[in-house]
């Protein structure tokens, strides 16, 4: 077990963990959301924390491309994916993630 594999079990992080803070967000977390949360840790599990939200941004636009990309992502996270997305993941976010004097987040 590496270093980043030994966080994600400390963290002793659950699906209803998630839930219950989507909920309190006003989400109801379907399958097409949970793709989006496990594609997140997994992504960190294998890559570690991104330096900046855009790669992950562009990274989950791939991923995510042949459903719509980032419309599609949008629309599941208002919040922005990454930013959202990671709380709801129960992950750091990326450096850069929310940008209040433009009013934008990823």
């Amino acid at each position: 077990m590496d270093v980043r594999e030994a966080e994600l079990v400390a963290q002793k992080w659950t699906r209803k963990a998630s839930f219950d803070l989507a909920k309190s967000e006003g989400i109801y977390l379907n399958d097409e959301h949970w793709a989006v949360i496990m594609y997140l840790r997994k992504h960190y599990l294998e890559l570690g924390l991104p330096r900046h939200a855009r790669s992950l941004a562009m990274d989950l636009d791939k991923k995510f491309f042949v459903q719509g990309g980032n419309k599609y992502l949008r629309l599941l996270f208002a919040a922005g994916p990454v930013t959202q997305g990671s709380r709801l993941a129960n992950l750091r976010t990326p450096a850069n993630a929310t940008d209040i004097s433009f009013g934008t987040s990823y």
